[in-house]
This record gives structure tokens, sequence and C-alpha cells, in this order.
């Protein structure tokens, strides 16, 4: 039998980090997303045309890491909760 060793508190903690994480990564887009906007007012022709078809293309998995990201941030803070409703119930078996 395994120890858990981790506190709910602490997996809700680093949890965080991936929820920040992929705020990190929507800013990142957003600040390309503009800078195509503007590059887009000035390079016109088929080899632009050919960057943003490949960006889209990237831009699908960058999605779905930030859907990653999103899943687990979910699932640690829903294990965290379920070790601390465990915890109380355990803590409830010991009253007189």
């Amino acid at each position: 039998m395994s120890t858990i060793s981790v506190t709910p508190a602490e997996l809700k903690q680093q949890a965080q980090v991936y929820i920040q994480s992929k705020e990190q990564i929507e800013q990142a887009i957003q600040r390309v997303n503009s800078m195509n906007s503007t590059i887009a007012e000035e390079w016109k022709g088929q080899a632009f045309q050919a960057y943003l078809e490949q960006y889209n293309q990237l831009y699908q998995n960058v999605q779905k890491f930030e859907d990653l990201l999103e899943n687990i941030n979910q699932q640690l803070n829903k294990y965290a909760d379920t070790v601390e409703e465990r915890d109380a119930q355990d803590a409830q078996s010991f009253g007189f």
C-alpha cells in the first residue's frame, strides 16, 4: 500500500500552476494574433497566406494543450476535494 504525503492544499496550489500556465499561453497567443494582424497590413501574397495556414494548423495543437492544462487543473482540484472529504469522514469515525 502506498502512502499519500501531499495535502489537499498542496494539490490545489499545484493545480494553480496548470491554470496559470494556460493563461500565459493565452496571453502569448493574443500577442501573436495581434502581431499577425499588424503584419497582414503590410505583407501580402502567397507566402503570408502559407504562413497563416501553417499558423492556424499549429494553433489547433496549442488549443488542445490549453485544454489539457485546464483538464489537469480540474482533476487535481477534484482529487484534492476527494481527499479532504475522505479525511473528514475518517475523522468522524474516531468520535466517542
